[in-house]
C-alpha cells in the first residue's frame, strides 16, 4: 500500500514538474511589434472542451488586453464548420503533448484569418487531459499566434488548466475542483502573458 501511495505521490509531482518545464508564451522573434490591433481566438479541435477555452481566452483577452477581440459568437457565424478541426503543433497527445511548431495546417489558418479579417489569430489546441487520483485534473493546452495577411506565426506556447494551479503558479484557490474555474483562471493568466509580450497588455 505504501509502495503504491508513493508511485502515486511520484506521478503527481512528475506531471506537475513537466508541466512547468515551458513557458506560456513565447515570441518568435524578440523585436516584435504589433501591426494591427484585432484578434480572434479560435479552437483548433471540435470538441467541447477546446470551445470553452477559447470562449475563456477571448474573454480573458477582452479584459487584459487592448486588442479588440472578435466574440466567439462572431467567429462561429464566419468559420465553416465551426469549429474546425485544425492540424495542430505537436507530433502526439497522450499523457504530455509533444510540441512541433512546424506541423500545424497554416494553409487552413490562412484561409480562416482572411474570413475573419484580423489582424491576429489566435488558435488554441486542447488535445489531451489527464486525471491522477480522481482530484488532480490536467486539461493541456497549446497555442500559436499568428499574423494577417500571411498567417506569420509571430508566438506560441504551452499550458494548461488545473485544478487548484495556473500555468506553473498557484490558482487563486487551491483546491479547486471546478474544471471551468480552472480554465477561467489559467486563460486569465496566460492572456496577461500574451498581451505583455505582445506589448498590448492594459
Amino acid at each position: 500500500m505504501r509502495t503504491h501511495t508513493r508511485l502515486l505521490l511520484l506521478l503527481c509531482s512528475s506531471l506537475l514538474l513537466a508541466s512547468c518545464s515551458f513557458s506560456t508564451f513565447d515570441l518568435v522573434e524578440q523585436n516584435f511589434e504589433p501591426k494591427g490591433k484585432t484578434i480572434a481566438v479560435l479552437p483548433g479541435l471540435n470538441h467541447e472542451a477546446n470551445v470553452l477555452v477559447a470562449h475563456a481566452m477571448s474573454v480573458a483577452l477582452k479584459k487584459n488586453s487592448r486588442f479588440r477581440v472578435v466574440s466567439q459568437k462572431r467567429v462561429a457565424g464566419i468559420v465553416p464548420n465551426y469549429p474546425p478541426n485544425i492540424k495542430g503543433p505537436y507530433r502526439s497527445a497522450y499523457f504530455e503533448i509533444e510540441i512541433d511548431y512546424t506541423k500545424t495546417d497554416r494553409k487552413k489558418i490562412k484561409r480562416i484569418q482572411r474570413k475573419l479579417g484580423v489582424d491576429y489569430l489566435y488558435v488554441i489546441w486542447a488535445p489531451t487531459a489527464t486525471t491522477v487520483q480522481k482530484s488532480i485534473h490536467q486539461l493541456h493546452l497549446a497555442g500559436q499566434m499568428f499574423e494577417a495577411p500571411q498567417a506569420k506565426e509571430v508566438g506560441h506556447g504551452r499550458f494548461y488548466a488545473t485544478a487548484g494551479r495556473v500555468g506553473c503558479m498557484m490558482a487563486p484557490t487551491p483546491g479547486a475542483d471546478d474544471q471551468v474555474k480552472a480554465i477561467k483562471d489559467s486563460t486569465d493568466h496566460v492572456s496577461k502573458e500574451i498581451a505583455k509580450k505582445m506589448g498590448m497588455l492594459k
